[in-house]
């Protein structure tokens, strides 16, 4: 019988995570509960597209997709603010610096990627592990999020909010 022999990656091959697992499991929290947000937002909002009635059909009515509904956003707060949490403590114990903060060489990078592009120079512009675009992402993301979760809220219970908000 033939033996079957596995080889150690050597170090050009080996890889190294982008992310620590902890992140990775935010950004599938993030993923799940916001694409189960919008299945369950989304037909609550127009009610009478034929779309959004199968939608709800399928899963067992109004009364069970607002409950879905809820559920995710809980989710989706509890992510936010344990990603909030973390981002603190790297910050103020772990003194790490907040690589998501644009800075003056993205706007470099985003002249540079724009001339390369175009053709004007010959090389990409070298960047570090957060390009300008990721960033742009990010904070998308982080604004989206807050303003998803403050209509939520004002959503939720708008009888409260009418002696803040006309």
């Amino acid at each position: 019988m033939d033996e079957i022999t596995v080889e150690r990656p050597t170090a050009a091959h080996r890889e190294y995570p982008r992310f620590r697992l902890m992140a990775r499991i935010e950004h599938m929290v993030l993923l799940v509960s916001f694409t189960i947000l919008c299945l369950t937002g989304l037909p609550q909002k127009f009610p009478f597209s034929p779309i959004s009635q199968g939608l709800i059909a399928a899963m067992g009515g109004i009364e069970v997709v607002r409950y879905i509904h809820r559920w995710a956003a809980i989710v989706l707060i509890l992510g936010s603010v344990y990603h909030l949490l973390t981002s603190f403590y790297r910050l103020y114990v772990g003194h790490e610096r907040m690589r998501m903060l644009p800075n003056k060489k993205d706007g470099q990078d985003i002249v540079d990627t724009v001339a390369y592009n175009l053709g004007f120079k010959d090389e990409a512009p070298k960047m570090p592990k957060f390009n300008f675009g990721e960033k742009f992402e990010y904070w998308a993301v982080v604004w989206g999020t807050a303003g998803m979760i403050i209509t939520g809220f004002i959503l939720w219970n708008p009888s409260a909010y009418r002696t803040i908000l006309p």
